[in-house]
């Protein structure tokens, strides 16, 4: 996706469409990575994870040649859109294979190194395509960065990575997990606060560019180094994460970062602050946001332990959903309403999710 948007424009001209037209195949990438996540919550029952988890990668493997072998809009739509699939079938499996090799203790702490890894990557991924790019040309700086570590990860998985032990084929139905969730009304409420809680995340990552430009008539280049710092302060929030849990609950460390941040991106979007307390806002959102990243997945793998991997593969459709609507409803609240708008619809949803977590959800701390 990073490599995506940085070579959007490149794309665009090697292939002749606009680049509102290019965009719309990450959109159909998000829409089949839904499905495929709800599906993975039948797969999850009936084969291997490890086994699921190298077809994933095999696919993003096959999506990162394909995307970058692509001359024209169908086959590119098409071929990125493994990578979607891949992702589902991919993050579930390693979240649920964190719940099966780590005690329910030290889960946020491993849970927070391995999504900070994504904030380093958002970081070191477009220096590394822009350097290539700039000695070569698109297709390969799309591809060089994301199938270097996409073969990497495939070996690794193949080579180290053990069978999970716990899990062994059943009898009866494949829809078992999937039944077991639906059955459990604090894993309902998780899926539900999990997509309300997504939806202000991704307003902030495809707006606040746009916010800082026009909402205070910074330049290109004044707002790519602003950007960087949010991730850096997510990856702050997920390193801390662990260290919170250890001093209070698990579910109050979820709820309390939920209903803070929610906070922090209204008094940054609505608060009407000049530019150095926006941006403090924001940061402080950021980090927040980093919290309850690590602790809701930690959280996540404690509502249904018979079926992890179908409650985390239900628990990445409902993420992915929550950005979908995030990005078409930040887009109608800016039309309408503004960035004002943008902060308070944000904010609300946040609020409502902290409300679904502190009445609905179990407090998992024994499993």
């Amino acid at each position: 996706m990073i490599a995506l948007s940085l070579l959007l424009v490149d794309i665009s001209d090697a292939l002749g469409f606009p680049v509102g037209v290019l965009g719309q195949i990450s959109s159909f990438s998000s829409f089949l990575s839904i499905i495929m996540a709800l599906t993975m919550s039948v797969l999850a029952v009936k084969y291997s994870h490890k086994l699921l988890m190298r077809v994933g990668l095999i696919l993003t493997i096959v999506s990162i040649i394909g995307t970058s072998l692509s001359y024209n809009l169908t086959s590119m739509m098409i071929l990125y859109s493994l990578s979607g699939i891949g992702f589902s079938m991919t993050l579930p499996m390693v979240a649920t294979y964190i719940g099966v090799l780590y005690p329910a203790e030290g889960r946020t702490e491993v849970m927070g190194r391995l999504i900070s890894m994504r904030s380093v990557a958002s970081i070191i991924a477009p220096l590394i395509t822009g350097y290539i790019v700039a000695r070569s040309n698109w297709r390969l700086g799309f591809a060089a960065y994301s199938l270097a570590i996409a073969v990497l990860s495939l070996s690794l998985v193949s080579q180290r990575l053990p069978e999970n032990e716990l899990f062994k084929k059943k009898e009866g139905c494949n829809l078992d997990g999937l039944k077991a969730v639906l059955k459990n009304g604090s894993a309902l409420a998780f899926l539900v606060a999990g997509s309300l809680a997504t939806t202000p995340f991704m307003m902030i990552q495809v707006y606040n560019g746009s916010y800082l430009r026009q909402g205070f008539n910074l330049g290109v280049g004044r707002v790519s180094q602003l950007l960087p710092l949010t991730a850096l302060f997510v990856t702050f929030g997920l390193l801390s994460s662990g260290y919170l849990v250890s001093k209070l609950s698990l579910k109050k460390v979820v709820y309390v970062s939920t209903l803070l941040s929610s906070v922090a991106y209204l008094a940054y979007f609505s608060g009407g602050f000049s530019l150095n307390i926006a941006i403090a806002y924001s940061l402080v959102g950021a980090f927040l946001t980093g919290i309850r990243l690590s602790t809701v997945s930690t959280l996540g793998l404690l509502q249904e332990t018979r079926f992890r991997g179908s409650m985390m593969s239900l628990s990445a459709a409902s993420n992915s959903l929550g950005g979908v609507i995030g990005a078409m409803i930040g887009g109608f609240a800016i039309l309408k309403l503004g960035f004002s708008g943008l902060g308070l619809i944000s904010s609300i949803l946040g609020l409502v999710a902290g409300g679904i977590y502190i009445l609905f959800v179990k407090d998992a701390l024994t499993e």
